[in-house]
């Protein structure tokens, strides 16, 4: 799989919008000023955009966070994401989802354990 760190793109793909949700302007902001990285993950049966950063838990552990991601080929990303995430030292992967996206990254052998739940009470319209 290859896979090409990116500057953020002047035309944002529509799928990595959508990824991004109501989050868009902050990841854009985020990987702009260098604290979150935009990759593109490609190979025959793989074309997505992943969008990760690295932080230190208080305990003192390196976790990888996946902010987004995005297309196709998560199942076969899911591992090379795994692979260079040990290279690099961290020690725990973090990605923000509901249950079923859970599911769908547990049968890739990418699911985790429940850590915490993120709710958002929406306080305009």
């Amino acid at each position: 799989m290859k896979v090409t760190r990116m500057s953020w793109p002047y035309e944002v793909p529509e799928k990595l919008q959508k990824a991004c949700a109501n989050d868009f302007e902050e990841i854009r902001n985020q990987v702009q000023d260098g604290i979150s990285h935009l990759y593109k993950l490609e190979s025959d049966t793989a074309d997505l955009f992943v969008v990760t950063r690295g932080e230190e838990l208080s305990s003192g552990k390196k976790e990888l966070v996946i902010v987004c991601a995005a297309g196709e080929g998560m199942k076969e990303a899911g591992r090379v994401l795994i692979d260079n995430a040990k290279r690099l030292g961290f020690d725990c992967i973090r990605y923000h989802g509901n249950e079923a996206l859970h599911r769908l990254y547990s049968s890739y052998g990418f699911g985790g354990e429940e850590v915490e739940r993120v709710y958002q009470v929406a306080l305009v319209g």
